[in-house]
């Protein structure tokens, strides 16, 4: 069982600059797979998010490299050519217009065109580098999130421990037997009505009444659902779905059980075994 929760962080330094490498996955019904890149290593965009996607099965992962402390200066170069004839544009122009104000040597540079700079390019040394980190910040990730699978399953199976003695307590509860039930509501309509009660007619009643609040149905499925959600969290691959719907059902069942019971007894533990539904459905939805 994996959790869909994870992070990892790696820094590391090139000849060129230094960078760092974060890498977050959070919940989600599908895989979504988001890459943050400075434009320098716009290229690498898609074979990440392909790294990404083949890597995870679900979850919001998100990948974000950041490059900084660049060890290498720009190159500089200055157009002469170009400065000489905005030199000589500027200079007609102030005979012209016999302008008495000057123009200096900043004004020139800061002309369009005349100081260029050069690009950036990142060397395949610095590359690799970050391509493995990228590989080191995935593994972190799907190892931090397989440990925090192992506590969601730990957790989970907790909760059905709980939810199983809850049902076998029910199941005592349950057993009244129905001789016992026709003459406990025999003895009681007889001391309402002060005479005997003829025991076909109370007997078809009581059929009745049994049928409307047997619970043996609702309890061996229930039971069903436990065997099923233990062996389904002993599965690899994507289970967290699967989990969530046995949940459901299991809550079902839970339900009709407090629904259909006059013991108060059993709508209690029948209360708490719904509440332990409620945590497990709620730590499915992290789990891959």
């Amino acid at each position: 069982m994996d959790s869909m929760t994870g992070y990892s962080h790696i820094e590391g330094t090139t000849p060129q600059f230094s960078y760092t490498v974060e890498l977050k996955s959070l919940n989600s019904k599908f895989l979504e797979s988001y890459v943050n890149l400075p434009r320098l290593l716009s290229s690498e965009e898609q074979p990440f998010n392909d790294l990404l996607r083949e890597k995870f099965v679900r979850g919001k992962v998100e990948l974000s490299i950041d490059l900084y402390d660049w060890a290498e200066s720009k190159s500089v170069r200055v157009d002469v050519e170009l400065m000489k004839k905005y030199y000589t544009a500027l200079s007609s122009f102030k005979k012209q217009s016999k302008a008495t104000e000057s123009f200096s040597l900043d004004s020139l540079l800061a002309m369009d065109g005349v100081v260029q700079r050069g690009r950036s390019s990142i060397s395949p040394q610095s590359l690799s580098s970050i391509r493995k980190a990228v590989d080191g910040c995935i593994r972190k990730a799907l190892l931090m999130r397989k440990e925090e699978g192992k506590s969601i399953e730990k957790d989970l199976l907790q909760c059905v421990s709980v939810i199983d003695l809850n049902l076998s307590e029910i199941r005592k509860s349950a057993a009244f037997s129905s001789k016992e039930r026709f003459n406990l509501l025999k003895e009681r309509i007889e001391k309402i009505m002060g005479t005997q009660v003829d025991d076909t007619r109370l007997y078809s009643e009581v059929a009745v009444y049994a049928d409307k609040i047997d619970i043996n149905e609702e309890m061996t499925r229930l039971s069903d659902h436990i065997r099923k959600f233990r062996e389904t969290a002993k599965e690899k691959g994507q289970i967290g779905k699967k989990l969530d719907f046995i949940a459901q059902e299991m809550f079902r069942e839970a339900n009709t059980i407090g629904s259909k019971t006059p013991s108060s007894d059993i709508a209690h533990r029948a209360v708490e075994i719904k509440n332990n539904i409620e945590k497990i459905r709620e730590q499915c939805r992290n789990v891959v």
